[in-house]
């Protein structure tokens, strides 16, 4: 759906309306002025009470008066150093996914909707006071009718469609902002908002969690030291995941470990080398292993919860990531720089001795720190905030990583202040690359590219005979991109609706003395004239202006 082509529906103008008073009630009046929306309704009288505040905190404040979308749009830019800068990051890092609880019994009732039978059908108890509460959905105790104890997730109702139309909002806003911003155009706004559609619309089908949690479950089946939630399918749906419930202790509750005989030393060892083994030899992780989604259970074994969001990595990005980590290990600014560029997808770039510069001149800050001193997550954050200055991009999975890897280590140097994080890396990053560089590895690369040279071989006859043929019978068509013009073509855009604007004005005006004329219907005439009236105005005002319509 084009909002900017056909036009706003009766639903999405109101919440546009929201969007605009709630935006120009924190001070941020500037924005909806840039998107070209609500110009006619901002009040600087209002920034007077919000001077107690600075710019990104009042961001902050809006993005949670604003609701579910844009306080997940909010906690993914926090982990974006190439679109939003650091001191908003660390404002939006304090977002939290809370809100108003649904009635219980209305999550009782859309919970018997989605399974289409009573509880008493499929729950043998069912604890009616909530778990937890979040923006997307509300978590209940259950014991099935075999007696399995499970955790009932259920969507709130109706949560969907506001999504999907506060994500048409944001598309809108954000091609209005880059549009009347060239200075944004580098960000690329209309794309992250894209991308952010993807990934909130993947939350939304639990289905996708349950899939999740099962292939987690399939790597670790035979790790004794990680408890995988079991998954009950024939009850999980788009809007209600049902899984097996995990009692344990927060990991973050240190007090209640240790008064539970709880060794924390080798609590922080497992933490780090599950994750380890899930980036490095699964190459799929959990994206946000906080204190909150960690639990550990008896014998020191530990369960991940909440498997919405996950991380996939390519053969790529973990070469990076082997080669980062032993050039952090050796302090070596050249490796690192490599490392970066690599993931960036640079083969040959012109500045890379300004960049590996850089990388030396952060590491000379450690200099007198040790390896088990530094903080590796730090560290890897500030090279990506380097790389993104030079204008160079990563993927989002390697941002998802970044937050992984500094999320766990926090974790780990809470349970033991003395753990060495890159120290536990380094063995896998060592198998990493022996792995790239050995002879099997680079006799599959060579036959690899044997093949694609046999392949390209074999066709080139035919695809030079399908050239050939396709000039002799004229069918041969070139694509032309002709670029500069764009500033042309928008002032006739621009000028040809004026120009139909005029005519309906014109035809109006005609109408209504028309309509003039009988006595009876006079008032009707007077209407038409009060609304050309306004249009006149209005296209003089634009004129006046020189802006576009």
């Amino acid at each position: 759906m084009k909002i900017s082509k056909i036009g706003l529906a009766v639903n999405e103008i109101g919440r546009a309306r929201e969007i605009v008073a709630i935006v120009v009630k924190y001070g941020l009046s500037e924005w909806v002025t840039n998107s070209g929306f609500g110009k006619f309704f901002i009040s600087k009288k209002r920034l007077a009470r919000l001077e107690q505040f600075n710019q990104w905190e009042r961001i902050r404040m809006a993005l949670e008066e604003l609701g579910p979308t844009f306080i997940k749009f909010g906690q993914i830019l926090a982990d974006r150093p190439d679109i939003v800068p650091e001191e908003l990051r660390e404002e939006l890092r304090k977002l939290q996914d809370e809100a108003q609880p649904m009635p219980d019994e209305l999550a009782i009732q859309e919970i018997e909707k989605e399974l289409g039978r009573p509880l008493g059908e499929i729950f043998r108890e069912f604890d009616k006071n909530r778990l937890a509460s979040a923006s997307m959905a509300q978590t209940y105790r259950a014991v099935l009718l075999n007696g399995e104890v499970v955790c009932v997730k259920i969507q709130r109702p109706g949560i969907a469609k506001k999504i999907e139309l506060d994500l048409n909002l944001m598309a809108y806003f954000a091609s209005r902002m880059q549009k009347n911003a060239p200075e944004l155009e580098s960000i690329n706004m209309i794309g992250v908002v894209k991308e952010f559609g993807k990934t909130i619309k993947k939350e939304l089908d639990f289905r996708n969690e349950a899939a999740n949690v099962i292939r987690f479950g399939h790597n670790f089946e035979n790790d004794p030291e990680i408890k995988v939630p079991a998954v009950f399918l024939e009850y999980t749906t788009q809007r209600i995941l049902v899984e097996e419930f995990i009692h344990g202790i927060k990991v973050s509750n240190l007090e209640n470990l240790l008064r539970n005989d709880h060794d924390p030393v080798i609590l922080a060892r497992n933490a780090v080398r599950i994750v380890f083994d899930q980036i490095f030899d699964h190459g799929f992780f959990h994206a946000d292993p906080h204190p909150g989604n960690l639990f550990v259970l008896e014998g020191n074994v530990l369960s991940f919860i909440d498997f919405g969001m996950m991380g996939s990595l390519r053969p790529e990005h973990l070469q990076f990531l082997g080669k980062y980590v032993l050039g952090y290990l050796n302090r070596d600014g050249r490796s690192m720089a490599e490392a970066l560029l690599l993931v960036s997808g640079k083969r040959n770039f012109s500045r890379y001795k300004d960049l590996e510069f850089q990388i030396n001149d952060m590491l000379a800050h450690y200099k007198y720190l040790s390896i088990d001193e530094m903080d590796f997550g730090r560290i890897m954050n500030e090279s990506v905030d380097i790389l993104v200055r030079y204008g160079l991009r990563i993927p989002p999975s390697i941002y998802l990583l970044v937050k992984a890897l500094m999320t766990i280590e926090r974790v780990a140097v809470g349970l033991n202040p003395s753990i060495d994080f890159a120290r536990e890396m380094q063995p896998y990053a060592l198998h990493l690359i022996a792995r790239q560089y050995s002879p099997k590895q680079i006799a599959q690369e060579i036959f690899d590219s044997l093949l694609d040279y046999y392949k390209l071989i074999k066709e080139l006859p035919s695809d030079l005979n399908e050239i050939i043929y396709r000039l002799k019978e004229g069918r041969f068509k070139t694509q032309i991109e002709v670029k500069g013009i764009e500033p042309l073509i928008e002032h006739i855009d621009s000028s040809s609706n004026r120009v139909a604007v005029s005519i309906v004005l014109a035809a109006l005006i005609i109408g209504a003395s028309i309509l003039s004329q009988w006595e009876q219907i006079r008032w009707v005439g007077t209407v038409v004239f009060g609304l050309a009236g306004i249009l006149g105005f209005w296209l003089v005002i634009k004129l006046l202006r020189r802006n576009k319509f």
